[in-house]
């Protein structure tokens, strides 16, 4: 898995897309948390009863797990990987926390994305199904139908949306992967 980074030019992003894999693009935290990134080397950030680690956060009583948004680009061997946020009932929260105290898969359940994606922005929250990812992997996000990311995840997106959502989520123009 890579992280992400823009494309420095052309050639970059051919070789982006012929890598294969997933291109990771990872979100810190959920939109409402306003206490910052986990500090590098840190397993968890608590402020008063607040707490945000690289699984899981807390934010005055709601939960949020992370999970990845799989996005497929058209003609390339890469699939964008949102490192986004749900946010989840405390049912779900306990569920999960079972299931990762008992070894077990996740079961899956409902849960708004928590972040605001770069290229789909929304003023609606996007509904989603959470679903268990691959065995040690973050769960997945599987945006509901009729909304642009399911239809993104259904369809692929083009070459210049890639291009574009690497732009938006890396203005600086960071070095080339």
């Amino acid at each position: 898995m890579t992280t992400a980074a823009a494309p420095q030019d052309d050639t970059d992003l051919d070789r982006l897309l012929a890598r294969g894999g997933i291109h990771a693009l990872p979100l810190a935290a959920p939109d409402a948390w306003p206490h910052g990134p986990l500090p590098a080397g840190q397993k968890t950030l608590s402020v008063g009863e607040d707490s945000l680690s690289a699984q899981y956060c807390t934010y005055q009583g709601h939960r949020f797990l992370r999970a990845q948004l799989l996005l497929p680009i058209r003609e390339a061997r890469t699939v964008l990987g949102f490192e986004a946020w749900g946010s989840v009932s405390e049912e779900t929260w306990a569920a999960w926390l079972a299931a990762r105290a008992g070894g077990k898969a996740f079961p899956g359940a409902f849960a708004w994305l928590a972040n605001a994606l770069p290229g789909f922005e929304t003023a609606e929250p996007v509904p989603c199904n959470l679903t268990a990812g691959p065995p040690g992997g973050l769960p997945r996000l599987q945006p509901h139908p009729g909304t642009a990311l399911a239809e993104a995840q259904l369809a692929g997106i083009d070459r210049d949306a890639f291009a574009a959502i690497l732009a938006a989520a890396d203005p600086a123009g960071a070095s080339a992967p």
